[in-house]
């Protein structure tokens, strides 16, 4: 972007002119869904390169509101280059956009709730007619195991409250249905899906 000023030209540096923004990106957290509305909290969205060893390009931590959607900004992109999306959530599984997705005019949708196949290797759980990101892992190391259901009912067992990776449905209490959803998960073998060779990052909550 350039403006002209008295006798010359002069280029603008400001990251409004590279703002690239995902303006409708829906995404269902299982333990946040009751299968009519969804509790609120905050998820990462990174953006991924879509050729091996698919790096890292770009990523950001957003709200996820009570209609399961959110905008999300992103500054270092190009317009025509494909990328990943990927989700993460403090205690859900890792997953990824089926196909990369690109950016024309600067913006993009992406709805992960309307199909299965929206997530890479159709890693979603059918709730209540939509598609959701399976929740469970707990130590967010990719799976959904044996370790995530002993915490999930060691919180239990202690009455541990408040915002915690044990407590599934968000409703700040470590209780039973927290247990049956980490239980599930693990018996179904849910463990996060991405291409062959893609490097893990490791990103808090």
């Amino acid at each position: 972007q350039f403006a002209a000023q008295g006798n010359g030209f002069y280029k603008l540096e400001s990251p409004f002119f590279n703002l690239f923004e995902i303006t409708s990106l829906k995404v269902l957290i299982e333990g946040l869904f009751d299968g009519i509305v969804s509790s609120q909290d905050t998820i990462t969205v990174e953006l991924r390169s879509s050729n091996f060893p698919f790096n890292l390009v770009e990523q950001t931590k957003v709200l996820l509101n009570s209609n399961d959607e959110c905008s999300v900004r992103f500054y270092n992109l190009q317009n025509g280059i494909p990328y990943y999306i990927v989700i993460k959530h403090r205690n859900s599984i890792e997953t990824w956009s089926s196909v990369p997705q690109s950016f024309s005019g600067n913006q993009l949708v992406y709805d992960f709730t309307s199909a299965q196949n929206k997530a890479y290797g159709n890693n979603l759980k059918l709730v209540n007619g939509r598609w959701c990101i399976y929740s469970g892992d707990v130590n967010q190391d990719g799976f959904v195991n044996s370790t995530d259901v002993m915490s999930v009912f060691n919180d239990n067992v202690n009455g541990i409250t408040g915002y915690t990776n044990s407590d599934l449905t968000n409703d700040l209490i470590t209780e039973i249905s927290d247990l049956n959803i980490v239980f599930q998960n693990n018996v179904l073998g849910v463990e996060r899906k991405k291409p062959l060779g893609s490097i893990i990052s490791q990103t808090s909550e």
